[in-house]
């Protein structure tokens, strides 16, 4: 089987994770639930940001402190947490990317929503991505949020 040109960059689950209906097991059966290259980059990041500290039974470890600071106050201090938070969560679980700036957008603050601006580059293809974190006070906050421009 010949490489593509990014196999290097890593292979694994689409997140979400998507369950067969049959087994209740992870759907891996078509290429439409893997994920390659960049893309498995920014997933794992997500998923690096969105698990707490000590909520994986098996690894306890995982993960950033991002969710543990939802009722933290909205100032400048609050800021450079974010800031730190993201940057050790990124740098301690995922080695293929070098982390630049971390911003705070809190245009959509009155929503309930803050924009976590991340811009880092992917080691091995020296390729420099903006990645836009949207960070919600609650759960209902998140799913009811409609994106501007979107259907």
């Amino acid at each position: 089987m010949a490489q593509s040109p990014k196999d290097f960059l890593g292979r694994g689950l689409k997140f979400p994770f998507q369950f067969t209906r049959r087994t209740g097991g992870v759907f891996k059966g078509t290429s439409a639930s893997q994920t390659e290259s960049e893309r498995h980059i920014e997933e794992s990041i997500q998923q690096i940001l969105g698990t707490l500290v000590g909520s994986r039974v098996i690894r306890r470890d995982f993960g950033s402190q991002l969710k543990g600071m939802v009722f933290w106050p909205n100032d400048p201090q609050t800021d450079l947490m974010f800031e730190f938070v993201i940057r050790k969560g990124i740098e301690t679980w995922e080695p293929r990317v070098i982390v630049h700036q971390i911003g705070v957008d809190r245009t959509l603050w009155k929503e309930g929503r803050v924009d976590l601006n991340i811009q880092l580059t992917i080691i091995r293809t020296n390729n420099t991505r903006n990645i836009v974190f949207p960070y919600f006070l609650t759960e209902a906050q998140r799913k009811g949020f409609v994106t501007p421009g979107a259907p």
